[in-house]
């Protein structure tokens, strides 16, 4: 691509940019070292050592918008019982699965949202690990015997997603809940027989976006998806209000009022976000982007 110098707005540095996709992570970071590519985005965890100690590259993370989480699909029992789905977010530590296998590139997301997140409100602190709490409430609900339950994933689309359900897997094993853990190619997993469709009851996934009324719409507004089955008049009544509001911080204040609900209601466990790793050439001046896009037209070239 070369830059169009008649554009109207601020004219970029670099003049021109060829842009190759590579899927192979190893290919890719091989062309950065020798010198093949000056940028590349999802750097593997793995590689970031080799990257930063090369004399002629360089690694930009930034705290990416992508939400992974637990979904829980209220029409499915025992999901439809608030206590189960409260013991499970207790039974969770989602500070193990980021510091152990993401090897801290990430952070915790604190309630409903990342904290890059328009509608993310730091008051709202997600439910604290408590595996005496989780059995307390299972017993409540009628399970002191504990569950069976299944936990759907799909490898080929979540960065390690095998591990972290394993891990998951591990901590709710520790407070009665036994988990099959059912890996998906991601077309059947998001299919109509899958999330999309809302077949499955408890499930591994993420969300990308950088507004809480995109994730709120899909997920938990009655009636827009199938794929946690959840309604609540209160919630449906701020979401609608948001969307009618052109006044940024009441949108803002709004948004943050039906966090709150879902914390209460919580038809999901929400775990973290990761980090957006990018592979760069020491002399090009760039910041990265949570979103996982290379702006070529933000770059600078140190000469």
């Amino acid at each position: 691509m070369r830059r169009n110098d008649d554009y109207w707005g601020a004219k970029p540095q670099i003049k021109e940019v060829i842009l190759k996709g590579v899927k192979e992570e190893a290919a890719r970071v091989a062309g950065l070292l020798a010198g093949q590519a000056d940028v590349i985005s999802n750097l593997p965890i793995e590689d970031i050592e080799r990257v930063s100690k090369h004399p002629r590259k360089r690694v930009e993370k930034v705290v990416g918008f992508r939400m992974y989480f637990l979904g829980m699909n209220v029409a499915f029992k025992p999901f439809d019982n608030k206590l189960v789905r409260q013991a499970i977010n207790y039974a969770l530590d989602p500070y193990v699965m980021l510091k152990h296998i993401y090897d801290g590139n990430g952070a915790v997301v604190n309630g409903p949202l990342g904290s890059n997140w328009v509608g993310f409100d730091p008051k709202i602190k997600r439910y604290p690990y408590d595996p005496n709490k989780a059995r307390e409430l299972l017993g409540k609900a009628g399970y002191a015997n504990g569950l069976d339950l299944k936990l759907y994933f799909a490898p080929d689309r979540h960065l390690k997603g095998k591990e972290v359900c394993e891990v998951i897997a591990n901590q709710l094993g520790k407070v009665g809940i036994k988990v099959e853990l059912i890996s998906q190619e991601y077309a059947v997993y998001w299919g109509k027989d899958g999330v999309n469709g809302g077949k499955l009851p408890l499930y591994y996934a993420g969300s990308n976006g950088s507004d809480a009324d995109t994730y709120f719409d899909q997920y938990f507004r009655t009636g827009t998806s199938k794929r946690i089955g959840y309604s609540n008049p209160e919630f449906d009544k701020l979401i609608d209000e948001e969307q009618r509001t052109g006044d940024h911080k009441k949108r803002v204040a709004i948004l943050q009022q039906a966090g709150r609900i879902l914390m209460e209601d919580v038809p999901f466990a929400p775990l973290y976000t990761l980090s957006e790793i990018y592979g760069l050439a020491r002399n090009v001046i760039w910041k990265g982007t949570p979103d996982n896009k290379i702006l070529a037209s933000e770059m600078k070239i140190r000469v």
